[in-house]
């Protein structure tokens, strides 16, 4: 429960860092635009008034007015910032409405402030563009540029734990097994998670109650694929419970059952997150059954769920049809 307390709080931090980083980078940029629109104004206004007076302009004036296309083009770097302002935003709203953070973003958010510091670079180093032109701008990128690091770093770590070596299940100690499963195995799992396994039962749900509790969060989806060989009369109402209470809790439940013609061919449990995929016992016996639990290809083992799962029938729908 500390695990998940602490990586919350980690994921907070970052999800903010880069609001705030965003926000800082997208009122400097605008700050810009509206000093350097002030000035190309300026100077056209002075252009016009010369030309329709027929003024003859001081060496001084026609100096300054000469560096009128400097200005204009520094105006259309600001419009090329924004967009890199907007990205660092997005990520924070991403990462702090999803709940959960994911490598390929943290690449992103350095890559987005990088390219925004160094053209903020070169304003600062071309123009003068009043007292904001200190070092307030550079601390939003440098606040992007720190929060994606710490991603791929918790990234890197998060990784390393799913790398792990596999976990063994004694079938003499079945309470510590659950216990052990809980914190060193599904308390590390992220992000949404997909279940294949085709005794999923009313023993099944209550495991899985057991085994999630306390580890939702990160969770915002669980998809169960099963067979209908074990959903008996008793099944329904376990499963709307759990539902209800996963919901109450943000986590959305869908179970599917598979045809009788995929679920012959199918003979491996998998369970799959965001970052890995592996082969289980059966969850009615997962804390009972003395075999490993095992990293595999997640690739492969997400484009079978999916085949079969887009074959597959609701458990809502396939609970309607006329029994046989």
């Amino acid at each position: 429960m500390q695990d998940n307390l602490s990586k919350g709080s980690n994921h907070a931090i970052l999800a903010y860092s880069a609001l705030l980083a965003g926000f800082i980078a997208m009122l400097s940029d605008f700050y810009y635009m509206q000093i350097l629109s002030y000035s190309v104004g300026l100077v056209k206004g002075i252009t016009s008034m010369i030309t329709e007076y027929n003024i003859t302009p001081s060496n001084t004036l026609l100096a300054s007015l000469s560096e009128s296309s400097a200005v204009v083009i520094a105006v259309h770097i600001t419009y090329v910032m924004l967009p890199f302002a907007l990205i660092m935003f997005a990520i924070g709203a991403i990462w702090l409405l999803g709940k959960q953070s994911y490598r390929v973003l943290g690449i992103g958010l350095i890559f987005s402030s990088v390219v925004f510091g160094m053209l903020l670079g070169v304003l600062n180093t071309d123009f003068y563009l009043g007292p904001i032109r200190g070092l307030g701008p550079f601390l939003g990128v440098a606040l992007g540029i720190i929060a994606g690091s710490l991603e791929l770093s918790y990234s890197s770590r998060r990784h390393s734990t799913h790398s792990a070596r596999p976990i063994n299940i004694n079938p003499d100690t079945p309470y510590s097994n659950m216990l052990v499963l809980s914190r060193k195995f599904f308390a590390k799992l992220s992000g949404d998670m997909s279940i294949l396994d085709m005794h999923f039962d009313n023993k099944a749900v209550e495991n899985l109650l057991l085994l999630l509790n306390g580890n939702e969060q990160g969770h915002s989806l669980v998809r169960v694929l099963t067979s209908a060989n074990r959903l008996g009369s008793h099944f329904e109402r376990s499963y709307f419970d759990f539902k209800e209470e996963l919901s109450n809790k943000g986590v959305s439940l869908e179970l599917r059952v598979m045809s009788d013609t995929d679920a012959q061919q199918q003979h491996e449990r998998l369970i799959i997150d965001s970052q890995s995929a592996y082969k289980i016992p059966p969850i009615n016996i997962i804390n009972k059954k003395s075999e490993h639990i095992v990293s595999i290809n997640r690739s492969e083992a997400l484009s079978r769920f999916e085949e079969i799962w887009q074959r597959s029938t609701k458990y809502e729908n396939y609970n309607k049809k006329p029994q046989k």
